[in-house]
């Protein structure tokens, strides 16, 4: 990748000098050749030289890649729409496609592979994940000490297939591990929507006493007015555990204001998981 271009491109877009840049502590001739792909820059003064162009390391790796997003964020993208979808032909193929990749191979290959196998079985209702696919996930969680952004995503979109001991315990680890992290933006909303996933996963199975962990861990997140998402589904979750220990069917009507409301805003897909989320919820409570 010309990194060097790419920098150039971005700091004559902010009509910023070489001379401008090199306050940073990174000589002139050094940027200009690192810009003219002569030269390499160190990471720590890589670092420095866009702090000069305010530009975020994450924003100037998006543009690296032409503008797109990493390979496992483009793989959830496309597991969260065939979900939505309830495309299991389609998830399938995706499976065959990762499968026959024979070039990726390795922990992250067989992990992402794992995670389209859970979906697959979520959907189609038949078996595709062994014990061995669970450890593994299991092993790799538990072996990572500080949790970025690929754990969370990981650990989110594969709990509910873990058994419960084995999710309460990453659970908390992750509250633990991914504390350095908070204060980046993304991460928070990736922490926020775990402890939902949690909240929802723990309902479900009748572990009440465990929800309310997460309950609580919910409340300190202190949602703002603009995250709305994690408010709705908050407020959701929140009637699904009053509806699973009482029965009320107040906290069915909230649960469908909550639905009418991700309607309201045309967000169908979403609105769409949780109809038949619900639908699932009232299949079991008869």
């Amino acid at each position: 990748m010309k990194y060097g271009k790419i920098f150039k491109k971005f700091r004559e877009s902010r009509g910023l000098s070489l001379k401008d840049v090199s306050k940073c502590g990174v000589s002139s001739s050094h940027l200009s050749r690192f810009e003219h792909e002569e030269a390499d820059l160190t990471i720590t003064k890589f670092i420095l030289a866009l702090e000069a162009i305010n530009m975020p390391i994450e924003e100037f790796i998006y543009a690296a890649r032409d503008f797109h997003r990493d390979d496992f964020n483009e793989l959830l993208e496309k597991i969260r729409l065939l979900v939505a979808k309830r495309d299991i032909v389609g998830m399938e193929n995706l499976l065959i496609s990762l499968l026959e990749n024979k070039k990726k191979k390795g922990p992250f290959y067989e992990l992402n592979t794992i995670l389209v196998k859970i979906r697959l079985q979520d959907l189609s209702g038949k078996i595709y994940v062994t014990d061995q696919d669970i450890s593994f996930i299991s092993e790799y969680l538990f072996s990572v000490e500080y949790w970025g952004c690929y754990e969370l995503l990981l650990f989110m979109n594969t709990l509910d297939v873990l058994n419960h001991e084995t999710m309460m315990v990453l659970s908390k680890e992750m509250c633990h591990r991914s504390e350095f992290y908070r204060d980046i933006p993304n991460n928070r909303r990736l922490l926020s929507t775990m402890l939902l996933n949690a909240y929802i996963t723990c309902i479900e199975r009748i572990e009440l006493i465990d929800a309310l962990y997460f309950e609580k861990q919910l409340k300190f997140c202190n949602f703002s007015e603009t995250e709305i998402y994690e408010k709705l589904v908050f407020h959701y979750a929140k009637n699904l555990y009053d509806l699973k220990k009482t029965h009320n069917q107040y906290a069915l009507i909230e649960m469908r204001k909550c639905i009418a409301t991700m309607k309201l805003v045309n967000s169908q897909q979403l609105a769409c998981t949780f109809e038949h989320h619900l639908e699932q919820v009232l299949n079991d409570l008869e």
